[in-house]
């Protein structure tokens, strides 16, 4: 190494130190500050001894909350202070002033000390959540510890390189400002700890989580947002970033995104929580409902209702047998069944509904047989419905996020090393095959060696593995061996000219266009494939350059890499163990290739006497380890081309992010998205061809799992644009019209029934003294009424009654109306309007003596009759139920439902199975 280059490394450790000392001075003044806390929480826990039990070994976790609640605000202010300096691109990027190096400090410290708290009081992090609340988590504190873990050391090491790079300010800057929905949390906490009276109140809680959603996309939204615009509009200023920096930039926006995206099921899972322990004022009367309540036989650690398939109900050693849908586990019940149990025992594990259909058995009310349940059967699936495979899509969302985040680490930190060989001059910038040899072979050494230690690899398949992988192991070593010899070239190929297309880009459309050529049952994408050759034309390159040395040569390498990567998510798909044994294999084959070189240059060797780049290498091949591992585990448990198409599509993102979209750079990119588009549709046509042809079940998991993931995603994604566009635009537009009338936006889409079917509005009415259980209704009153549609006179006249009628309804002493539902259909392919209105009442005098004096009625029926209303055709029905009518609720915790032991009775507001609350429904 150079003088030149031990002075830098010098200079580089002593400004690390000197990072390091300053975020140890924080941390010590954070643990500090996490004594003083016990001063505010012991005050606090004297102050409300009276109003709330306050759980044992509390004060650690009231400290962590008191503290936390000051760096909040530390942080917040501090990151107005800093954005307020903001004037232009330069500044979010370049800008580094002692106040920057100051709060980051404070920010590392701040996430060191929490990281301690969090193992101090690792039982209170659920925040009051169950083994229940989320889907398949049986201990969320442990999720939430694990969680939090990784955000700290995430936060930690991302500020502590901010301090070192001295660049890129913004990224800290606004992870200081992510903290500004944790204030409300923080409240939440406290709340629910120690003013718990103040926490039930149901306008309370909605208030706190309204705002809480609305911090929580306002700070974290915007700052992914605003890293979206950087990548489409300041690649000037983000081309100055060495490598080191671009990686740490995208990394962090990448990885908190990711972080934030998780979070958000977390949050929701506290709101619901919260909604359901919330009590409406006017409901606490309903208490009474649970002293009469038989409470005996009731087990809090009751399971959840969850899905049973037919192989685990045929499979379970009890009783269980399956009736009208529902499974049920009948094993401590058949020597109380009426009819014996062998009776039972000949319906074990199959399902029993026509043999309990047949008998009187079958009128028991549903409250004495509820306890058995187990959940809904689980039938195979005929056709694909939206938001009805959760289990294909969760099971594919976690795998995209593995390999996601793999491929994202993975790029970062080979990136970081590549960057320090190139400083170190082991390898030049761009290095031809010989001088990549001996990295390659030393990156897949490491990882094969890696992968027998580690145990990543135990879970493809499981016992299939242990058969020996043949041939096709050592193919995929050699393979391994060669992907990292060829990745690199990849990567540092490029075309002359400055905006042409470089490594990343090609290497996408390279692994894309094998795939098309692979996969002839599908119809050439000729949009995507114009799109993108447009794109390269317009920046610079044209046909007659295709047959020079500076466009066929960086393409002939992604060609190559491309297909090697195909040949190895190829292999690895029709066994599974080979990819396992060629994993262990490619220390064997990189080592020999390792060895060889250094035998034939002994000087080759000289740059592992450094322990840096030895610490680079070894974290290099990890990373490596656990790309290719999520690799060859979507070629496995999905497909090859699913697998390449997946490494194609994010190596796309990642060139894009990192040179932007100008330079017509983003009609690439659209033809991309096109392409995207046009596979989802294609996949969507032949889950409907197979579901036609009666052979659904005969589908890939991975294909349904797929569309599912990509229609939610859009859901949400549309979904929010529309709830901040145009719903936001209703209140508007409804402030601009005149008083009296509004407009009015569906915030959730609705499913499409057909095009002979007409969409309307619905609007409901309960009466405050209604809600709950207070009343019960015992009487039914229809009104159609039918307008031709073009008549928009009469459309006024009806609309006007109507709001006279509800106005009525608000009177406080209407005795009897237990609610009123109002449905207008502005048009149908009928030519007419249609109005439906329900009132429910307790009982029939109430609802004649209503009508008797009703102004508003009396006003309807003299335009009715009068002729003032002059297309205006009228049903009205009265409805009285013969039998008595059967009230169901649900529990909040164990989902199971609750109705009366006595039909006609009203639903008690305790679940008989589990002792928890139900969610007190209105009756209607």
């Amino acid at each position: 190494m150079t003088a030149g280059g031990v002075a830098m490394m010098s200079d580089i450790k002593s400004d690390l130190r000197r990072d390091l000392v300053m975020c140890c001075a924080w941390a010590v003044v954070w643990l500090f500050g996490h004594w003083l806390a016990h001063v505010p929480a012991m005050a606090i826990q004297r102050f409300v001894k009276d109003q709330a039990r306050i759980p044992r070994q509390c004060g650690a976790y009231l400290r962590r909350l008191c503290r936390g609640q000051v760096f909040c605000l530390m942080a917040l202010v501090g990151a107005g202070k800093l954005m307020f300096h903001w004037k232009s691109p330069e500044d979010f990027i370049f800008s580094f002033t002692w106040e920057h190096q100051m709060l980051f400090s404070m920010a590392a410290g701040h996430w060191i000390v929490s990281f301690w708290e969090d193992l101090q009081c690792r039982s209170f992090l659920a925040g009051g959540l169950d083994n229940k609340a989320l889907p398949g988590v049986r201990d969320p504190a442990q999720l939430l510890l694990k969680g939090y873990s990784f955000h700290h050391a995430a936060a930690a090491v991302g500020y502590l390189a901010l301090l070192h790079c001295q660049r890129i300010s913004a990224v800290g800057t606004l992870g200081l400002l992510f903290e500004l929905p944790v204030l409300l949390l923080n409240r939440r906490e406290l709340l629910r700890l120690l003013w718990q009276r103040r926490w039930a109140e149901r306008s309370a809680v909605t208030e706190h989580w309204r705002f809480v959603y609305i911090f929580f996309l306002t700070s974290r939204g915007g700052a992914f947002a605003l890293y979206a615009y950087a990548l489409a509009w300041w690649q000037q200023q983000l081309a100055n970033l060495d490598t080191m920096e671009t990686c740490l930039l995208h990394s962090m926006a990448i990885v908190f995104a990711l972080l934030n995206y998780a979070y958000l099921s977390i949050l929701d899972a506290w709101s619901r929580q919260d909604a359901a322990a919330a009590v409406l004022p006017e409901l606490e009367e309903d208490m009474d409902f649970e002293k009469n309540l038989d409470l005996s036989g009731i087990d809090p650690e009751a399971p959840i209702l969850r899905e049973v398939d037919m192989e685990e109900l045929a499979s379970k050693e009890g009783l269980w047998l399956a009736i009208d849908g529902i499974v049920y586990d009948l094993t401590f019940f058949q020597k109380q069944h009426p009819g014996g149990a062998d009776v039972l025992r000949s319906c074990a594990g199959r399902d029993a509904t026509v043999e309990f259909q047949s008998c009187p058995a079958s009128k028991l009310p549903l409250a004495s047989i509820c306890r058995y349940q187990v959940g809904p059967l689980r039938l195979q699936p005929k056709e694909y419905r939206i938001f009805e495979h959760k289990e294909e899509e969760q099971r594919m969302q976690r795998l995209l996020v593995a390999l996601i985040s793999s491929l994202v680490l993975a790029s970062v930190v080979v990136m970081a090393f590549a960057n320090q060989a190139v400083e170190t001059r082991w390898i030049k910038e761009s290095a031809s095959y010989g001088e990549l040899l001996l990295p390659a072979s030393l990156l897949s050494t490491l990882m094969g060696v890696l992968s027998v230690l580690l145990p990543m690899r135990q879970k493809w398949h499981g016992s299939q593995c242990r058969a020996a992988g043949g041939w096709k192991a050592h193919a995929i070593a050699v393979l391994l061996v060669v992907n990292h010899l060829l990745l690199p070239a990849a990567l540092q190929s490029s075309w002359p000219t400055e905006t042409a297309p470089h490594g990343l880009e090609l290497s996408s459309v390279a692994l894309l266009l094998l795939e098309i050529i692979l996969a002839p049952a599908m119809t050439p994408p000729v949009l995507p494939i114009l799109l993108c050759l447009g794109s390269w034309y317009y920046r610079g390159v044209t046909a007659s350059d295709c047959i020079t040395p500076g466009v066929y040569i960086p393409w002939r390498k992604v060609m190559v890499f491309a297909i090697n990567l195909v040949m190895l998510t190829r292999l690895a798909q029709t066994r599974p163990a080979a990819a396992r044994h060629g994993l262990a294999l490619s220390a064997l084959y990189g080592g020999a290739v390792c060895g060889c070189v250094i035998f034939t240059s002994p000087d080759a060797a000289a740059f592992l006497v450094s322990p840096w780049q030895i610490a680079g290498l070894l974290v290099a091949s990890a990373t490596s380890l656990l790309a290719h591992c999520a690799v060859l585990d979507v070629a496995i448990q999905c497909s090859s081309r699913y697998a390449t198409r997946w490494v194609a599509f994010f190596m796309a993102l990642l060139s894009f992010c990192m040179v932007g979209l100008s330079s017509f750079r983003w009609l690439a990119l659209l033809g991309l998205f096109h392409h995207l588009l046009d596979l989802a549709r294609h996949n969507r046509v032949r889950m409907d061809q197979v579901a036609a042809a009666k052979r659904f079940q005969d589908l890939d998991w991975h294909v349904i799992g797929a569309q599912a993931l990509w229609d939610s995603s859009k859901v949400s994604i549309l979904g929010f644009i529309w709830r901040t566009t145009v719903c936001s635009l209703q209140h508007v537009i409804t402030a601009l019209i005149p008083n009296g009338l509004q407009v009015y936006a569906c915030e959730v889409p609705v499913p499409n029934f057909g095009d002979n079917v007409a969409m309307g509005l619905a609007a409901q009415y309960v009466p405050p003294e209604a809600r709950g259980k207070a009343k019960k209704p015992n009487f039914f009153v229809c009104n159609v009424g039918q307008i031709f549609e073009k008549c928009l006179e009469d459309m006024q006249h009806t609309m006007n009654t109507l709001v006279d009628v509800w106005d009525e309804f608000h009177e406080p002493k209407l005795p009897g109306l237990c609610a009123n539902v109002v449905m207008v259909i502005p048009s149908s392919d009928q030519g007419l309007a249609k109005e439906i209105n329900l009132s429910v009442w307790e009982t029939g005098k109430d609802a004649f003596d209503w009508y008797v004096k009703s102004k508003g009625h009396k006003k309807a029926l003299m335009l009715h009759t009068s002729g003032v209303l002059k297309t205006f055709g009228n049903l009205l029905a009265s409805l009285e139920p013969k039998e008595a009518i059967s009230y169901q609720d649900r529990c909040s915790s164990c989902a199971r439902p609750i109705e009366a032991a006595q039909s006609g009775e009203v639903a008690p507001n305790v679940c008989g199975v589990c002792g928890q609350r139900a969610f007190r429904y209105n009756l209607f």
